[in-house]
């Protein structure tokens, strides 16, 4: 889950920075190129490119959260999963130890009517 927090922060800070230099390059006319000065020389990306590179981060991003999530749900299936085979397993042997109290009840009741009528 950390490693998600650290994509989607990474994602976030170059959306911003893609707004911004989106912003700034809008009233120089270059709608169609992103331009940066990092030291002093411009440096020119395609809109299309930028767009892409953030869509990709997007689809990845994407991908690594689906897999945490899978991950963790998961583990929590298979705990569930293995609790209800052991209450389903506590469940059948309390019905067979009800069932064999039944029958000792039932030769109790027929062994006390034959010893009622052989008096």
């Amino acid at each position: 889950m950390k490693k998600f927090f650290i994509l989607a922060s990474l994602e976030t800070v170059c959306f911003v920075i893609m707004l911004y230099f989106l912003v700034s390059n809008f009233n120089a006319k270059t709608s169609s190129q992103f331009a940066a000065s990092f030291t002093g020389d411009y440096v020119s990306i395609s809109t299309t490119t930028v767009i892409l590179i953030m869509w990709f981060l997007g689809v990845f991003s994407g991908f690594v959260y689906a897999i945490t999530l899978s991950k963790r749900y998961r583990d929590q299936i298979e705990f569930y999963a293995r609790k209800t085979e052991k209450l389903s397993q506590q469940n059948e042997i309390d019905s067979d130890d009800k069932e064999a109290l039944q029958r000792k009840i039932a030769s109790l009741e027929i062994a006390l009517d034959n010893a009622l009528k052989n008096k």
